[in-house]
């Protein structure tokens, strides 16, 4: 299920490819959450979290869920995890954000959520997460702001 695309290639000048994870992607994947700072990891987990190499081993279980990465020359860039229940989390390395790395891994998550006949999306993300919020209204989600988070939902046909 390898993809890649060409616009983050221009932006770039490489290639980003979007491919389903797997175990052997535990030592690159671990590094991807090691890189992260403590507000980046409190934008995808809720809590101040340091992830442990444990927890990515779960990740890439894929026992409820499965899990896509984007990756340029090699290095995992990022990661989403779609849920049986239509529940999917993103994450993006600090310095390939706002290239577009984020929309097409939640592109490519609607394209595994259609295949598996999943009929509803949705994520939950914090207020301040300008990123993530922006991403759902690029690609069509319903909105709902409260005072500690914001749910975003997407039926699919």
């Amino acid at each position: 299920m390898a993809k890649t695309f060409s616009g983050y290639e221009r932006k770039l000048g490489v290639e980003l490819k979007i491919r389903r994870a797997s175990m052997s992607d535990l030592p690159r994947l671990t590094e991807l959450y090691g890189s992260l700072n403590d507000d980046d990891l409190y934008m995808r987990f809720f809590i101040y979290h340091r992830v442990s190499e444990e927890e990515v081993k779960r990740i890439l279980a894929q026992e409820d869920h499965v899990t896509l990465l984007a990756e340029r020359n090699d290095k995992i860039v990022g990661e989403g995890s779609l849920f049986t229940n239509g529940e999917f989390s993103l994450v993006v390395r600090r310095e390939h954000r706002r290239m577009g790395v984020g929309t097409k891994i939640v592109e490519s998550l609607i394209e595994e959520a259609k295949a598996r006949r999943i009929k509803m999306l949705i994520f939950y993300t914090l207020p301040n997460n300008y990123p993530m919020i922006a991403i759902g209204r690029k690609l069509g989600f319903t909105l709902k702001f409260d005072e500690d988070e914001v749910i975003g939902t997407k039926v699919l046909l």
